[in-house]
């Protein structure tokens, strides 16, 4: 019996097995066996949109964390900035310790290095620590930024969450129509066997896992190309 595809079988590779299927039947000419095969056009057909959608959800949760990335690098550069700006003015102060009040005793890296959902609280308590600052105080300027940039990786967070969520929906719509497509294929080719006989069915099917045999007659003629063109085949 010939090969079938199994749920295992990634969706590229049950795909490729598809194609190969609807091209060996055609070249067979038999046209009972082609309507048969047709049966399978719209399932595939389902089977690429969803991969499709698949994709460009893979992409837009690619795209979701370089924003949140590039968003968390802002903030972590503008606490830095605050930091130093702090210990500048509580160095030209005597006893003013701005620094210490407003990071609530932590350093700046405790900060920056923390879990990036965690950084966004700690900015938040900052900023209300920092409404005690004197209005001459260089720090202050930077405080609206703060406040968007935490803005700004919260939201992106959030977008993140939301395009790593699709990706598990899109990745689950890939799986079910994957399994339309190698459940039609089997009952294709029994109907092939039942329509033209068993040696035009098993003439329409791809080998999909090569037996021993195969495998090392395959690695022989690759090594003969190999001594021709002088190459190492195992490079």
């Amino acid at each position: 019996m010939a090969q079938m595809l199994l749920q295992r079988d990634s969706a590229t590779k049950v795909k490729r097995a598809v194609r190969r299927h609807l091209r060996l039947v055609r070249r067979t000419a038999d046209e009972k066996a082609i309507a048969v095969a047709e049966r399978i056009v719209k399932p595939l057909a389902a089977l690429d949109e969803a991969m499709g959608a698949a994709a460009k959800a893979v992409e837009a949760a690619e795209d979701a964390y370089d924003d949140w990335s590039q968003d968390d690098a802002r903030l972590d550069q503008l606490v830095r900035r605050l930091h130093l700006r702090c210990r500048e003015w509580d160095a030209t102060h005597s006893g003013a310790r701005t620094a210490e009040i407003v990071f609530g005793g932590l350093a700046p890296s405790e900060i920056t290095y923390a879990p990036r959902q965690k950084e966004v609280e700690l900015v938040t308590k900052m900023l209300v620590r920092a409404r005690e600052l004197p209005g001459e105080h260089p720090a202050v300027p930077l405080l609206q930024d703060l406040a968007r940039a935490a803005e700004a990786s919260r939201d992106s967070q959030r977008a993140y969450v939301d395009a790593q969520q699709r990706v598990a929906g899109a990745s689950a719509a890939v799986e079910i129509a994957k399994a339309a497509v190698v459940h039609a294929y089997r009952d294709i080719f029994i109907d092939i066997e039942r329509a033209s006989g068993s040696e035009v069915a098993e003439s329409c099917f791809p080998v999909l896992r090569k037996p021993r045999k195969m495998r090392e007659e395959e690695r022989e003629l690759l090594g003969d190309v190999a001594d021709q063109l002088g190459e190492d085949p195992g490079e």
